[in-house]
This record gives C-alpha cells, sequence and structure tokens, in this order.
C-alpha cells in the first residue's frame, strides 16, 4: 500500500513540474488566461498537446505591427 502512494506522489511532483513549464510556455504565448496549468496538471500529455496548439498572440500581434509600418510606408511613397 505504501509502494502506491509514494508511486502517486512522485506521479504528482512530476505532472506538477511539467505543468507549471507550460503555464510559462503559455505566458511567453501571450495566453496568461488558457488555465494551461490546471489542464497540464489534470490531463497530462493532452494538457501538453493544448498548449502547444494555443496560438503566439504576442508573435501576431508584433507581425501586424511589421505589416502596419510596412504599409505606412507604401503608402507615403506613393
Amino acid at each position: 500500500m505504501m509502494v502506491y502512494v509514494v508511486l502517486f506522489l512522485v506521479n504528482f511532483l512530476i505532472n506538477y513540474v511539467i505543468a507549471t513549464f507550460m503555464n510559462n510556455v503559455a505566458i511567453q504565448k501571450g495566453q496568461e488566461n488558457s488555465h494551461a496549468f490546471i489542464i497540464t496538471l489534470l490531463f497530462g500529455f493532452v494538457g501538453c498537446l493544448y498548449v502547444v496548439a494555443l496560438p503566439d498572440i504576442i508573435q501576431r500581434k508584433q507581425a501586424e505591427d511589421i505589416l502596419a509600418v510596412l504599409l505606412k510606408m507604401k503608402g507615403d511613397k506613393e
């Protein structure tokens, strides 16, 4: 019985570390309210896939800003 408790605690600790890492990835993608920590902690690998599938809001915003500047430069030349 004690072996099962230890295995459960080790599994929970590993899932906690992975969930923390995946939450940091989600925050770097601009997804502060994605609940990535809870989803990864509860569902494990499926939660990791969820975080990988999240769109990168910061990169999208940067691309939109670059496009706006390029269009403005093109409009100024004409």
